[in-house]
């Protein structure tokens, strides 16, 4: 073995980077030969110059790109040229990050749509707040003027709903830590999704609450594995998404919804629903599973998802049994209701301006929808609803962990499966894509490119390899 050093002395930018890309320059010089062993992180660290970090995360990229291999007490060492493998080169077109990471709407591009949300109803809601008072706080459940919208407007997403049964909160987490903690104490266990929304698990986690994981099928939640993990579990408490779930994009069918509320009744759950995607179905009123068991079900509606992230309002009924409790849970941690967002929601109402949101949102969804699945149809089930989001599961010999690192390298961000994966569940070797972030076509097109690029590799990771 032959001690190969690089020159990093001229180098710009990260000196991980910098030596990474001088081991695949010299492997594909012929400089490194197939086999070849290269020094150990120690020693090159001491030869380059650089620390022992360093000299490790610039291997571990040189195997994602497919340049090297490492197996303990085998060193790191050039792929042999008899591999049968194409190595994987990443194509770095610009620097810009294109990111299908996080959940966001599409950003909103027609203008006169534009003008009628924001300019028109922005200084409207002005000069109303120069005309009164803002001296006090709002009503902890919510104006009734505003809540008597956002009932209608849920009627219409086929929920029953009456005014005096809602309130308005500053999005749907808010809602969450609100009904966590009239539900339940600390540590409680809640049934969840074995692959859930990770603004859910976050708070769970930090309320140190025992998340008990419940097997999922195509249609989502299976009511069987609900009835055993419930006995078993002792839990008085379950979350789920029965439209679009997040991430997996699973629609519950209207015989599974009545199997997960026959479930909560014969063992007394309370079920908070998540309806972040209601609106966004293509016209289908589903029959939603507060409907089916008003007496326990608490829905959320929240508008992020409609028009901004930014756009924190969202609306929820509450069983008319708990509605005491919850004006005083509420007034507790937030002391009153929004008032400027809400206002701004209602006055969309008014004006039929959040159905026009809701269905750009919503073609925006089927066509964006639509160029991924020409990209990466062969990996998507035929029967797959049109999501803002595609779980994405991964071709052999792709790892997850290993595609977003690769993803990465490439510039373009998504999320592997086991983040939303909740304790020893199973993780999918699959990926979230948000289809929704990217701010133009432009850049939504080159993200997919990219990644198209990635899936096209004849890849086999290290881990992979026999000796």
């Amino acid at each position: 073995m032959k001690d190969w050093v690089p020159d990093l002395s001229k180098a710009s930018g990260y000196r991980y980077r910098a030596l990474a890309e001088a081991i695949r320059a010299a492997v594909q010089s012929g400089e490194l030969e197939p086999g070849e062993r290269l020094l150990s992180h120690r020693h090159m660290a001491w030869k380059a110059g650089v620390t022992i970090a360093t000299v490790a995360r610039a291997y571990q990229i040189a195997g994602e790109w497919g340049v090297v291999y490492s197996k303990v007490g085998h060193g790191t060492r050039v792929r042999e040229a008899a591999d049968s493998r194409r190595p994987l080169v990443l194509r770095e077109e610009s620097n810009h990050m294109v990111n299908f990471g996080l959940l966001l709407a599409t950003p909103l591009t027609e203008s006169a749509l534009r003008k009628q949300a924001f300019t028109s109803v922005f200084a409207h809601i002005g000069t109303k707040i120069v005309e009164r008072s803002l001296s006090g706080y709002a009503p902890d459940l919510g104006y009734r003027a505003h809540r008597d919208l956002g009932a209608t407007w849920i009627k219409s997403l086929g929920d029953a709903c009456e005014s005096e049964n809602l309130t308005i909160t500053r999005g749907a987490q808010e809602a969450f830590l609100i009904l966590l903690s009239m539900l339940t104490q600390p540590g409680d266990p809640v049934l969840v999704e074995e692959t859930t929304y990770l603004g859910l698990a976050h708070m769970l986690r930090l309320r140190k609450h025992n998340m008990v994981a419940t097997p999922m099928d195509a249609e989502g939640m299976m009511p069987d594995e609900l009835n055993e993990r419930a006995r078993s579990s002792k839990a008085r408490l379950l979350f789920v998404s029965p439209t679009l779930q997040n991430p997996t994009g699973a629609t519950m069918s209207l015989e599974r919804r009545q199997a997960i509320v026959d479930v909560a009744r014969s063992n007394d759950l309370l079920i908070i629903e998540d309806n972040p995607f209601a609106a966004l179905v293509g016209g289908q009123c589903l029959t939603s599973i507060s409907s089916l068991a008003p007496e326990r079900t608490f829905p959320l509606y929240s508008l992020s998802k409609y028009v901004a992230p930014a756009m924190r309002v969202c609306f929820m009924r509450c069983p008319s049994a708990h509605i005491q409790m919850l004006e005083g849970v509420k007034h507790a941690l937030t002391l009153g209701g929004p008032f400027l967002q809400a206002e701004i929601a209602a006055e969309w109402l008014r004006r039929g301006i959040l159905k026009k949101l809701c269905d750009w949102q919503a073609e925006e969804m089927r066509r964006r929808w639509a160029l991924a699945r020409s990209a990466f149809g062969h990996l998507i089930p035929r029967d797959a609803s049109p999501c803002p989001f595609i779980f994405l599961h991964l071709p052999e010999t792709w790892r997850a962990g290993e595609f977003v690192s690769a993803a990465r390298a490439a510039r373009v961000s998504c999320i592997e499966a086991d983040r939303f994966t909740v304790g020893r569940a199973s993780a999918p070797q699959a990926v979230r894509l948000s289809l929704s972030s990217p701010v133009t076509d432009d850049e939504f097109r080159l993200g997919i490119a990219r990644l198209s690029g990635l899936l096209a590799c004849n890849y086999v990771p290290s881990s992979a390899i026999r000796y």
